[in-house]
């Protein structure tokens, strides 16, 4: 088994989710209306001051057309 490096970066799940919003060029408002949430709980996913479940985590990788692997930051 290979060893994982300490070393890299860390990536924070909000900050992918942001980015993957940003890049699909929707609001957070949109999103929010999406997937039926409150727009204050995709600014709390966003900024990393809560965790969406699995089930979240599914729905925004089915919104953004990403794979759950690629929501986490792995490649």
């Amino acid at each position: 088994m290979e060893e994982l490096s300490l070393n890299r970066k860390r990536t924070f799940l909000g900050d992918n989710l942001r980015n993957y919003r940003r890049l699909c060029n929707l609001s957070e408002r949109e999103v929010s209306k999406m997937l039926h949430i409150d727009i204050t709980t995709i600014s709390k996913y966003e900024h990393n001051t809560r965790t969406p479940d699995i089930y979240m985590m599914m729905r925004f990788a089915d919104v953004y057309e990403v794979s759950l692997d690629e929501l986490v930051g792995r490649k």
